[in-house]
């Protein structure tokens, strides 16, 4: 009677293992396409307009957990979209940097992705530029990536995961006439990011720079004008060159932009520089396998030349 027992009970518990096979298979199914993955979270700086807000959008749309940090004039889009959390954020001020990260960590214990794009451009002749106006330009364009990306680190190291975006721009490999104190700023970026992307991978931690051309936002009306006193008329031609080339709608959308940065974000071995078209691949590569400089030099006098009389560049 009790050796029945015994195999009545096994047949049922095999019966019952059956049963929970579609199940377990369901599971491992669900799994491998990441529907019980954890949700991926990003900071995002300068994302209350232009880039920023594009990108903050798209990765909401992709199902990540969004911080758009904001240093003021938030979007109402913003603040009515799940998913993205506002962050009070300016990363020219230490103590906001690092409360704002401290918010993060505490409500979500991690950060997966920061994107370093808050920034801004200054117009006019290096000599028409005055030393503070280009320590507040450098101020946010590096030391504030420095900033975030030093407050984001013991957090990233932990996790021994991680992701850096550095938002640069085809200016960050080769400086142009009028623009030259704003291209210095993202060659610093661009020099900063190199170091980073190979000391950070002893954690498993990735650096990429994204290097956009001509893009159809109001960036050009954000720009300063440098206000050093130079009564140089070729300096002023320069000046009114350059603003008037960013008058121009041209390039690609912020939108565009956005997409792309997203699919670097999910590239599982992504690659230290990017540019965001295959003209600036073209364009850049020129600079990068020309150890002269001349070829460069040349196509910067021909665009100094187009700025000065005013040609459509």
């Amino acid at each position: 009677m009790l050796k029945f027992k015994i195999k009545a009970s096994t047949h049922k518990e095999k019966k019952m293992k059956l049963m929970r096979l579609p199940v377990l298979i369901f599971t491992f199914l669900l799994a491998s396409i990441g529907v019980f993955a954890e949700q991926k979270v990003v900071l995002i700086s300068g994302a209350s307009s232009g880039i920023g807000l594009s990108t903050a959008k798209a990765f909401q749309e992709k199902g990540w957990k969004v911080w758009a940090g904001c240093r003021q004039n938030i979007p109402d889009e913003l603040k009515q979209i799940n998913n993205i959390k506002l962050v009070h954020l300016d990363v020219t001020d230490e103590n906001l940097v690092q409360a704002a990260v401290e918010k993060i960590l505490n409500e979500d214990g991690r950060i997966d992705l920061l994107i370093n794009n808050a920034g801004y451009g200054i117009i006019g002749a290096d000599e028409c530029v005055t030393i503070e106006e280009a320590q507040k330009l450098f101020d946010v364009n590096f030391f504030g990536v420095l900033r975030l990306t030093q407050a984001v680190l013991p957090a990233m190291r932990k996790q021994v995961s991680g992701q850096i975006l550095n938002i640069s721009g085809c200016v960050g490999v080769n400086s142009l006439p009028g623009l030259g104190i704003y291209s210095a700023s993202k060659y610093a970026l661009e020099g900063l990011s190199e170091s980073l992307a190979a000391t950070l991978s002893n954690w498993n931690i990735k650096v990429s720079i994204i290097e956009p051309g001509f893009v159809r936002n109001d960036w050009g009306k954000h720009c300063l004008i440098g206000f050093r006193a130079c009564d140089v008329e070729f300096y002023q031609k320069i000046s009114n060159g350059i603003r008037g080339m960013f008058t121009v709608s041209r390039g690609q959308t912020c939108e565009e932009i956005a997409e792309f940065i997203f699919s670097i974000a999910e590239t599982e071995s992504p690659e230290l520089r990017y540019q965001t078209t295959s003209n600036l691949k073209e364009y850049i590569a020129e600079k990068l396998v020309d150890p002269s400089g001349k070829t460069m030099h040349e196509q910067n006098i021909r665009f100094l030349n187009g700025i000065i009389n005013r040609e459509n560049i």
